[in-house]
């Protein structure tokens, strides 16, 4: 076979989304030509996230169909282009939301392409989401697919002691977390962690390696064993009960709220200390986006209402390398509060519980080719 054949469209099978809202089939798809720049993976695993039924059901309203979804892949390298000068044939990769940026910005030069000027470019993104889906990548992009190509500086290389099990639900859900903790946390921070779920466990830790004092927030008592469980220093089951927030005043330097559903932020203005602030990491419905709160108490108390979206190759790298550090934070789960292994074609099932929250004691699925 010629270098152009073995560098031309590829065919693969992946599970596949036809339309908005319907079930995931598997089906042949076409990767497109390999470019000199990119990388040829096997995925072995990818977590899935709730971000895939969002897209699934296009809740955002940035979804093109049919859509191949998947976005916390790991696979193995099976073939480099020419220009590729990092990764090797046989190297462990874990795969992010972003699989370009226009790499001549200055946060792309940082490694902060997740905040890149022109846009990233969407792992599996289109032209519904803008300037982060400038190309067509919905129908092979993600890695719900046996077979992927991708920009070989977006393929992130995993440290040879991280299992899969454990670095997979940390490429989305932990990236997104650690790119706010990075910013906000440091020994003696006092973090609020709203709503424990990937997110919420990811962001527990994270915060307690960089020497926060955790509280984790939820809307009852039912998870406060499984939040102790994973390190977090305090528990409050005050979420949606304004009266209970509300005593809580001034109990933070920063809180991370996870959670996908809208609330209002003016409890949780109120929970901060003068100058912290409230950081959204929780992507809401496309027809629930909107907030509002008064400029005064804004003004006069300094806090401050951020946002954060994943995080880029370099802080990715960094999270990984520290998750294979502390193996007795990051790889211990508890069967109270666990990680689950499950094949692909399994995948409404699990969407399906997941979407009602009927997990039990699961808190990320990773799904695997049998």
């Amino acid at each position: 076979m010629s270098p152009t054949d073995i560098n031309g469209p590829l065919v693969t099978e992946a599970m596949v989304v036809p339309a908005k809202g319907e079930k995931l089939i598997l089906k042949e798809i076409t990767l497109p030509a390999m470019t000199a720049s990119q990388v040829e993976l096997d995925i072995e695993y990818c977590g899935l996230c709730h971000t895939d039924i969002h897209m699934r059901d296009n809740d955002w309203g940035i979804s093109n169909y049919p859509m191949v979804p998947g976005h916390e892949g790991i696979g193995t390298v099976r073939r480099v282009g020419d220009a590729c000068r990092i990764l090797k044939v046989g190297d462990r990769v874990g795969i992010t939301w972003a699989r370009d940026s226009c790499l001549s910005c200055d946060r792309c030069f940082a490694g902060r392409e997740n905040i890149c000027v022109k846009g990233y470019q969407g792992t599996y993104l289109s032209s519904a989401a803008g300037p982060w889906g400038k190309e067509a990548y919905n129908e092979h992009g993600g890695c719900f697919s046996k077979k992927m190509r991708i920009e070989e500086r977006f393929a992130i290389k995993l440290p040879e002691n991280l299992k899969p099990e454990v670095a997979c639900p940390l490429i989305c859900g932990g990236g997104t977390v650690f790119e706010t903790i990075v910013d906000y946390v440091e020994s003696g921070t006092r973090v609020g962690v709203a709503s424990i779920g990937g997110l919420g466990t990811a962001a527990i830790k994270f915060a307690k390696s960089f020497g926060g004092h955790v509280t984790a927030l939820s809307r009852s008592d039912a998870k406060r064993d499984k939040a102790l469980g994973v390190g977090a220093d305090a528990y409050a089951g005050v979420l949606g009960n304004v009266e209970a927030m509300n005593a809580m005043a001034g109990s933070f330097d920063v809180i991370i709220d996870t959670s996908p559903v809208n609330a209002d932020v003016g409890p949780f203005m109120t929970m901060l200390k003068f100058g912290g602030t409230y950081c959204r990491v929780g992507i809401p419905a496309a027809n629930n986006m909107t907030f509002s709160f008064d400029y005064i108490p804004l003004i006069f108390t300094q806090k401050k209402i951020a946002g954060s979206i994943v995080t880029g190759t370099r802080r990715m790298a960094r999270m990984l390398q520290l998750a294979a550090d502390e193996p007795a934070v990051y790889e211990q789960d508890s069967e109270d509060w666990c990680t689950e292994v499950a094949s692909f074609h399994d995948i409404n099932e699990i969407m399906d519980k997941l979407q009602s929250q009927k997990t039990g004691n699961i808190y990320r699925y990773l799904l695997k080719w049998d």
